[in-house]
């Protein structure tokens, strides 16, 4: 089969990090080409059966929307595939629009919640774009069971990339958090940093961490405002990240909302003893509360403080949370994952032949 599958870009995101892993099973079985509207950085590790089409460009020549739909519906015109998977909000709907004339099997597949603020053009045009693909894929059960009005719906979760860890090394005084700086509000950053305040001073030997690109000073300059440039440490973009997590205590997830967040099973499947905002959504579908990881009531700034503070003081908590949630993350398996991926492929194409 002829699969083309569409991604702004194959490096430093969650999706991104699942898309890679996709084409990587895909090109095994089917002859795979990649559209990236964004090839200026080193991508995830990619195999070399798969072609790789760069879209990068012209946002002089044409508006920047305008300029994706007529990039994606040429590239479909070439490649003429038997299936088209597009990755990410935004882009599903160009995808969806270059595809309506063009008439292939479409799958989109949705990163992040669904029930998030958005305005209600973008609103809008979801609730009817979605409509016109084969099938959505939605990353939580959460999103599964709220978008009672989309019937072409399937829920597959995000894979775990790392293999789960069989030892658990000495591990340094640290909590950290991963992503983007300029994701500084999603992910809650600024919550974050206002929990760590409350206790860093009662723990002068732990530290806060950040992994992930400081492409935003808003984040560091909240640090210094406040104090805790001795107590909070930005370690910048990492492709390894496995071994980061390896040596640090404590995961925390800050975030507004979510889709399903690839950095919270990555942390426990490297034995890190993880605290998390039960936003929408995702992390209470990870994380057994009390049993593989500690849930704060979303939002709140004084809960996630006093979660966390509860993982610096009780180190026995910490490894029993650390070895469960191990435990916890196997059902997230690679392979279990992209097998979903291949009935879903199978049953879409048989579908729309009948």
């Amino acid at each position: 089969m002829k699969i083309l599958v569409f991604i702004s870009k194959l490096y430093n995101g969650g999706g991104e990090r699942v898309a890679s892993i996709l084409l990587n099973h895909l090109c095994e079985k089917h002859n795979v080409t990649a559209a990236v509207f964004d090839t200026k950085e080193k991508s995830y590790p990619i195999n070399d059966k798969i072609k790789l089409i760069d879209l990068s460009c012209g946002k002089r020549i044409r508006p920047y929307q305008l300029n994706r739909i007529i990039k994606s519906r040429e590239t479909i015109k070439k490649i003429q595939p038997d299936l088209i998977i597009s990755f990410i909000v935004e882009l599903n709907r160009f995808v969806i629009i270059s595809n309506v004339f063009c008439r292939k099997k479409l799958i989109v597949s949705e990163r992040t919640t669904i029930q998030r603020r958005q305005s209600l053009f973008h609103t809008f045009t979801r609730h009817i774009l979605y409509r016109l693909a084969n099938r959505v894929v939605l990353v939580s059960k959460c999103d599964y069971d709220y978008a009672k009005w989309l019937k072409n719906k399937t829920l597959i979760y995000n894979p775990l990339v790392f293999p789960t860890i069989t030892n658990y090394n000495k591990r340094e005084n640290t909590i950290v958090t991963i992503s983007s700086q300029h994701r500084w509000h999603v992910k809650g950053f600024d919550l974050l940093i206002q929990a760590w305040a409350k206790i860093a001073p009662s723990h002068p030997n732990w530290k806060l961490q950040f992994i992930g690109t400081n492409d935003c000073n808003y984040i560091s300059n909240m640090v210094k405002s406040i104090g805790l440039e001795n107590q909070v440490d930005f370690l910048g973009w990492t492709y390894e990240i496995d071994k980061i997590l390896q040596t640090k205590s404590i995961y925390v997830l800050s975030s507004r909302n979510e889709g399903f967040p690839n950095s919270l099973i990555e942390a426990m499947s490297q034995g890190c003893a993880c605290a998390a905002f039960d936003c929408k959504t995702g992390p209470n579908e990870i994380i057994t509360d009390g049993v593989s990881g500690l849930l704060a009531r979303n939002g709140n700034i004084n809960d996630l403080a006093a979660k966390l503070q509860t993982l610096i003081e009780d180190k026995e908590l910490r490894q029993r949370l650390s070895a469960n949630g191990v435990e916890e993350v196997k059902r997230f398996d690679k392979e279990l994952i992209m097998r979903q991926w291949d009935e879903l492929i199978e049953d879409a194409t048989q579908r729309a032949q009948r």
